[in-house]
């Protein structure tokens, strides 16, 4: 298969997916206003995630040793589908069907809530915002650890997770109030047991097959094979 069908069937498979769990946010007096992800947010996404897991790399966060084999994070359409249907259901918790042929896949999670109804810019997600605070949990991490606690944490900084892709919800939740809700699902997924999120060390992607990234020095760069980190936006 071609990837242009690839991606067809993938986007036919994810059309009806999307008409199924929309349906299913409608239950339980729950009501879906707005969905998705604009380009401008996934460069947002990309780029907070970057320079984030650079600032560990770097060894510039207190506490944490520097990586020698930090992966620069790009979009992944697949992932983000698959983050979306999930965005879009409006149910609590990790989806436990996430995972796609080529990879285990990780997780993170949001959801935030107010009962007044926001203004127009109050339905817009910040996913920096809630990315920032996946990584704080950095404050409780110990190295090599991995926990509840800090799961956010360790998944956005595995070392060899490289794929990338979110999804957002914005509802109605007679119970919570208006919620938004953010999916990042990562590929190849991290959070591994007994295993060490990163090799440490000062950046060496050559002793890894990769080479360093032009975009964020620190980090390790497949361009070429899995394509740019980039989002290019029109319009």
């Amino acid at each position: 298969m071609t990837m242009t069908a690839r991606r067809v069937a993938l986007w036919a498979c994810v059309a009806v997916s999307v008409v199924a769990v929309v349906a299913a946010c409608t239950q339980g007096g729950k009501r879906l206003i707005s969905r998705g992800v604009s380009c401008q947010d996934k460069q947002v996404i990309l780029d907070t995630h970057n320079r984030l897991r650079q600032s560990v790399a770097l060894g510039r966060v207190a506490g944490q040793p520097g990586a020698a084999n930090m992966m620069e994070m790009t979009w992944d359409d697949e992932l983000a589908a698959v983050a979306q249907r999930w965005a879009d259901s409006c149910l609590p918790g990790h989806d436990h069907s996430r995972h796609v042929s080529r990879f285990y896949v990780g997780q993170n999670i949001a959801t935030s809530w107010t009962y007044p109804r926001p203004n127009a810019l109050g339905a817009t997600p910040e996913f920096a915002k809630q990315i920032t605070n996946w990584f704080n949990e950095v404050r409780g991490y110990s190295f090599r650890s991995t926990s509840s606690a800090t799961g956010h944490y360790s998944q956005l900084i595995w070392g060899d997770s490289h794929l990338v892709g979110c999804g957002y919800a914005y509802y109605h939740d007679q119970s919570r109030g208006f919620t938004k809700v953010y999916v990042c699902n990562y590929g190849p997924g991290g959070n591994v047991a007994g295993y060490a999120p990163y090799q440490i060390g000062a950046p060496a992607c050559p002793l890894y097959g990769t080479k360093p990234s032009s975009n964020y020095p620190g980090l390790c760069s497949t361009h070429g094979y899995y394509g740019s980190s980039g989002v290019a936006c029109y319009g």
